[in-house]
């Protein structure tokens, strides 16, 4: 068996947080702004290129077809974190 992987050193793992499981759909840079998106958490809107909570600039993935019934809100570094139903 063979395995590899590019592993970048002190990038925080959010997705284990609360039970694991989570998958970043949006992110957006540490700054004053928020999301560009206006859909409401609804998932409809796409922009950007999907990048890691290390990108550089805003981005979003659609989510509207998939199944999920939780939203976690985390600050980049994964201090700070919220999982709304």
């Amino acid at each position: 068996d063979v395995y590899i992987r590019n592993k970048v050193p002190n990038l925080p793992d959010c997705t284990k947080l609360a039970g694991g499981g989570w998958k970043l759909v949006r992110h957006v840079p540490a700054g004053k702004t928020w999301h560009p998106a206006r859909d409401q958490l609804r998932g409809i809107q796409q922009y950007g290129k999907k990048g890691t909570t290390r990108s550089l600039a805003p981005w979003s993935v659609r989510f509207d077809t998939v199944r999920f019934n939780e939203f976690m809100f985390a600050t980049g570094d994964c201090k700070k974190w919220l999982v709304a139903k």
